[in-house]
């Protein structure tokens, strides 16, 4: 179909709620072909879902990161839109903007590490002034001992979830790499939204058809009676 109908794939993706890959795009042809691959993709199937998943959470990436619709496929890494240094922020932003559950942002494997090591040191420490107490008030030290140990890794993970919960910033890596893998993350937390959805994409095929010669007449600035199943979408509406 050629670049210059990028417009036209994301207002039609948009209209019906689906997704056209570019290999799908370029065997178009015609209009007749185009309204035969918008019909292919409406019916309510996992991959349907998945569709409309993976266009409402670009639609979040698109009002949040002020970044254009075509700048988001699929395959589109997430990490380069996402700068560490302002990701917790874009994410809480997208997290609001598209109003279904999203995972948080993950705290990196060396972060935790770091994380384990001072939260063991904090914890061996207050053991220790602890068990020192204790045995200050004449505590057997064998059960001082018992307790001190005992009492370690509690306080460890106790510490850990206080460090965590109070430094947000810890957290700082994606749950998904690409917008195509975090769309299929989104369906699988709210299925249920989506299977309520994917029921209002049954349509006529009638109803199809007039919203694509909508589309084609509003982005293409040309007449409904041009809009034929048989004309060439590069050439004979103007598409180069």
């Amino acid at each position: 179909m050629g670049l210059d109908s990028v417009e036209l794939i994301l207002r039609t993706e948009e209209e019906f709620s689906i997704v056209i890959s570019d290999d799908e795009a370029a065997e178009v042809r015609t209009v007749g072909d185009f309204y035969k691959l918008v019909l292919s993709k409406l019916e309510v199937t996992p991959g349907c879902l998945s569709s409309n998943a993976f266009y409402q959470t670009r639609r979040a990436l698109v009002e949040c990161l002020g970044i254009s619709r075509r700048s988001i496929r699929p395959a589109t890494e997430l990490s380069p839109l996402l700068p560490e240094e302002t990701r917790l922020k874009q994410w809480q932003k997208i997290r609001q903007q598209l109003g279904l559950s999203i995972p948080g942002l993950r705290i990196p494997d060396w972060k935790k590490q770091s994380l384990y090591m001072r939260s063991l040191f904090l914890a061996a420490v207050i053991s220790l002034v602890l068990g020192g107490f204790a045995l200050y008030r004449n505590w057997p030290a064998w059960l001082v001992a018992i307790l001190a140990t005992l009492l370690c890794i509690p306080l460890m993970m106790g510490i850990c979830n206080v460090l965590i919960r109070f430094n947000p910033a810890f957290a700082s890596e994606l749950p998904a790499d690409t917008a195509g893998e975090l769309a299929r993350v989104v369906l699988s937390l709210n299925y249920e939204h989506f299977t309520t959805a994917g029921s209002t994409l049954k349509t006529s095929d009638e109803d199809v058809w007039n919203k694509i010669v909508d589309i084609f007449c509003d982005e293409l600035q040309v007449r409904r009676d041009e809009v034929v199943p048989n004309a060439r979408i590069v050439g004979d509406l103007g598409v180069g």
